[in-house]
C-alpha cells in the first residue's frame, strides 16, 4: 500500500490496515516529512513524537519530492507493486502532480485508489481547506455540544478519526471486491463532512424529519430519561444510564428516594422494561440531583453497577488507562505502547509484535529507483 497521506485522517486509515497486516509505504516530503513529526518544533523527539507514533507504527518511510520528475518516477515504480494507493492532497493536486487515479492505473491497472479530503472530490466546496474543528463547526457538531454558553468542540479530533475509519472500511470493501473477481476501476472518495454526518446519523435523521436543528442536551442521555445524565456527587461526577423504569427504580432506591419513581414524578402503569422517553423534568431532576450530591462517587458507582445499572465515575483518560482498560482481557495494544490497534480484537488477525514508527526516509534503500 502506498500512503501519500499526512496529519491524522489518512495516516489513521493506513495505520488500521497496517495493524491488520498490510505493508504500508509512507511517502513523505524531503526535509520535514509528515507535519506530525514536528521535526523543528519538537527536535527532542527526533521526528517520532507520540502522536506520530500512534498513527504510523509499523510503516516504512521514503522521502520524495513529488514535483520532481525523477522522484515521480520513483513513486510510479513503487506503485507497480502496490494494490492500494491512498492520498489526502487537496482535490486537484494529485492530478497536477501526475498522480491521479488514471496515472497510477497506467502502471498498476487494478489499483484501488482512495482520496481523502475535507469536502469531497467534486462540487463547489471541494477545494476548501479543512481541519477537524473547522468541520465540527461547519456541520453542526460543535453547536450540539454542551448545554449552554458558546459552542464547544469535541475534545479530541473525532472527525479526523471517523474519516480514517471510513477510509479503512472502504478500502477493505474494495479489496473484497477484488478478491471476488471485480476488475472494474475502483476510486474511493472519502470526505470529512460525510464522516461527520455518519457520526451524527441519528440527529441527522431527526433534523431532516423535523426541519429543525437538534437541541443541545449537554450531558443528558439521548433517551431523555430522568435517570440518564451525568450527576455531581460529593467528590466528583457519575454518568448514569437508567433508561428503563426498572433501572430508574433501582437508582431511586440506591439514593434513598424510591418515591421519585412514583406519581406525581412519573406516570403510573409503566412496566420495568418501558423506556422513560423524554420524561425528565426540572422538578424531578432537582430532587434526584440533591440526593446524589450527598454521595461519594466511587461508592455510588459500585452500588449502581451491582444493581445492574450502567454507570461510570467520570475519569480522565489517564485514570481510565490505569484503572480500567488494563483490566480488559486481551489488551488491544501492540508491544509498542503508543500505537493503538484497530477498534476490535480478533486472534490471529492483528499484528501485535513490536512495531516502531519509522524515522524520516528510513527505508529509502529498500525501494526501486526508477519506474
Amino acid at each position: 500500500m502506498l500512503d501519500l497521506t499526512h496529519v491524522i485522517a489518512g495516516p489513521l486509515a493506513t495505520h488500521q490496515l497496517c495493524m491488520m497486516g498490510a505493508e504500508v509505504i509512507k511517502v513523505e516530503r524531503r526535509g520535514e516529512g509528515d507535519g506530525m513529526r514536528a521535526i523543528r518544533t519538537q527536535p527532542d523527539q527526533k521526528g517520532v513524537p507520540p502522536a506520530f507514533r500512534a498513527l504510523n507504527a509499523g510503516k516504512k518511510s521514503v522521502v520524495l519530492d513529488l514535483k520532481a520528475a525523477k522522484d515521480r518516477d520513483h513513486l510510479l515504480a513503487l506503485a507497480k507493486s502496490c494494490h492500494v494507493f491512498v492520498e489526502n492532497f487537496r482535490p486537484g493536486v494529485a492530478k497536477r502532480l501526475g498522480l491521479s487515479a488514471g496515472d497510477i492505473r497506467r502502471v498498476r491497472p487494478d489499483v484501488i485508489y482512495c482520496s481523502i479530503s475535507g469536502w469531497g472530490q467534486t462540487g463547489e466546496l471541494s477545494t476548501l481547506p479543512a481541519y477537524d474543528h473547522v468541520i465540527q463547526a461547519a456541520t453542526g457538531m460543535m453547536a450540539m455540544q454542551g448545554s449552554e454558553g458558546p459552542p464547544v468542540k469535541v475534545g479530541f479530533p473525532v472527525v479526523d478519526t471517523a474519516t480514517g475509519m471510513s477510509a479503512a472500511t472502504a478500502i477493505l470493501a474494495a479489496l473484497l471486491r477484488r478478491a471476488k473477481g471485480d476488475t472494474s476501476d475502483i476510486e474511493i472518495d472519502v470526505s470529512m463532512v460525510d464522516s461527520a454526518m455518519l457520526l451524527m446519523a441519528t440527529v441527522y435523521a431527526q433534523t431532516i424529519a423535523t426541519n429543525a436543528a437538534p437541541p443541545r442536551v449537554g450531558n443528558r442521555g439521548f433517551v431523555g430519561s430522568p435517570g440518564a445524565s451525568t450527576f455531581e456527587t460529593a467528590d466528583g461526577h457519575v454518568s448514569i444510564a437508567a433508561n428503563t423504569m426498572g433501572q430508574f427504580r433501582i437508582l431511586c432506591s440506591i439514593v434513598g428516594r424510591p418515591d421519585l419513581a412514583l406519581p406525581p414524578y412519573l406516570p403510573g402503569g409503566l412496566s420495568e422494561n418501558d423506556f422513560l422517553f423524554n420524561l425528565a423534568s426540572p422538578e424531578l431532576g432537582s430532587e434526584l440531583s440533591a440526593e446524589i450530591l450527598k454521595l461519594e462517587a466511587a461508592e455510588f458507582e459500585r452500588a449502581l453497577i451491582a444493581g445492574g445499572v450502567a454507570a461510570a465515575r467520570v475519569r480522565d483518560l489517564h485514570e481510565f488507562l490505569t484503572e480500567l482498560y488494563n483490566k480488559t482481557p486481551g489488551l488491544n495494544v501492540p508491544e509498542e505502547p503508543t500505537a493503538l490497534m484497530p477498534g476490535f480484537r480478533s486472534e490471529g488477525a492483528l499484528k501485535k509484535e513490536n512495531s516502531q514508527a519509522p524515522l524520516l526516509g528510513e527505508h529509502a534503500k529498500e525501494m526501486p529507483e526508477t519506474a
